[in-house]
């Protein structure tokens, strides 16, 4: 899960008006790339099944495929000769890579690492190539979804099936008697307008969440539930029209 800290005005509204827990609007596509596992999740300002747009604002979308090869790039590695070698690229939707997509690069990475049962892979390389095509607004907790979708779709043993979401903490300030917020899925206009942003981990033991932290926890397990519903839904549909 990806969360952002935030400090803003106490008379905050949300610009879409969304509910304070209420998740963006999602679309994806299960395998719309033939060469392998992929998938493309579209969240913000999307289209329903009437072709109606339904939010406000932009849209953040990627689309990424899984790559295997047999010849693995691990070999030369000690103790690494029979374990997969893995990789991941993400390419902005247009301009040079900047440090921050190195970054998330670098977590999609290690998200892979840990969830992956490696000892069931032998000798292979998994290449996991992400696209992003818009930016609104949660991008790295969509790539992460994104990177799940392909594993999932693959068919590769996972430790678990997990699901990121955005998290905003509304802080009221010190000297206020008002309680601090907790808000899902800031969009980009908002952290540009309201607040200032930096990215933590779950529960890192800082203390940056608070009292927050039981609630976060809450609010994602059920959006996580909705959301793999509509997976296996759209996956059950993709496997009868095959």
């Amino acid at each position: 899960m990806c969360d952002s800290t935030v400090y803003i005005m106490i008379n905050f509204k949300r610009i879409d008006d969304r509910t304070n827990y209420s998740l963006r609007p999602v679309s994806f596509k299960l395998n719309p790339l033939k060469t392998g596992p992929s998938c493309k999740i579209s969240v913000g300002n999307v289209r329903d099944d009437k072709g109606n747009l339904t939010g406000i604002g932009g849209r953040t979308t990627v689309i990424a495929i899984l790559m295997f090869s047999s010849e693995t790039k691990s070999k030369n590695a000690p103790g690494s000769f029979h374990k997969p070698h893995m990789e991941v690229f993400v390419r902005p939707a247009s301009g040079t890579i900047k440090s921050s997509l190195r970054s998330i690069e670098s977590i999609l990475l290690k998200i892979m690492q840990r969830l992956i049962k490696v000892d069931r892979l032998g000798k292979v390389t998994l290449s996991l190539r992400l696209q992003i095509m818009e930016d609104s607004g949660g991008l790295l907790s969509v790539c992460i979804n994104t990177l799940i979708l392909c594993l999932y779709l693959s068919g590769i043993d996972m430790i678990n099936v997990p699901y990121s979401v955005s998290v905003g903490i509304v802080r009221a300030g010190s000297d206020s008697m008002v309680e601090d917020l907790v808000i899902l899925d800031p969009t980009d206009y908002e952290i540009a307008t309201y607040w200032e942003v930096s990215l933590i981990t779950i529960d890192s033991g800082s203390g940056l969440y608070g009292n927050s932290l039981t609630q976060i926890k809450s609010l994602a397990k059920k959006a996580a539930v909705k959301y793999m519903e509509e997976v296996e839904k759209l996956k059950n549909q993709s496997s009868k029209s095959l």
